[in-house]
């Protein structure tokens, strides 16, 4: 089946290059009487030929978009699928972060705590950005607590 398809694709290209051949050769007076004889306005030929070519070429760049978006939306879905193990308690949970700040500090800088320092993070904000931490794969290594679960 991939021959007959691939012959049939080199055939189709061997007549485009053909015809290109003949339409790069002729006089384009000749063309345009031709176009004329059969009935045909130029003008609105080539802007459907333009119109044509654009769309081809726009639904190539959305192929590749969708292919993107696609390949987004699977390593998302990776993403939220896997297992996060925080500590168990918001104190282990909040040493944890302290921790890690204290480690990389330039990580710091990547949360906005909104003007409050850290201390006055909620056990809720602590966990949250300890999960985004976990998601992006900065705690795999930083296994400070004992998992008694």
């Amino acid at each position: 089946m991939v021959d007959k398809a691939s012959s049939g694709s080199e055939r189709l290209g061997r007549l485009i290059d053909r015809l290109a051949e003949y339409v790069q050769n002729a006089p384009g007076g000749e063309l345009l009487e031709d176009a004329r004889q059969e009935g045909r306005d130029p003008a609105k030929t080539t802007m459907r030929v333009k119109g044509l070519l654009l769309r081809a070429v726009k639904n190539h760049q959305q192929g590749k978009l969708m292919r993107a978006e696609e390949e987004y939306q699977r390593e998302v879905a990776a993403m939220k699928a896997r297992p996060i193990n925080l500590p168990p308690t918001p104190e282990q949970r909040r040493t944890l972060l302290s921790t890690l700040f204290s480690q990389q500090p330039q990580l710091k800088a990547a949360f906005t705590f909104q003007n409050r320092g850290f201390s006055e993070l909620t056990d809720q904000d602590v966990e949250n950005h300890l999960h985004k931490l976990a998601l992006l794969g900065i705690l795999d290594e930083m296994q400070l607590w004992e998992d008694d679960e």
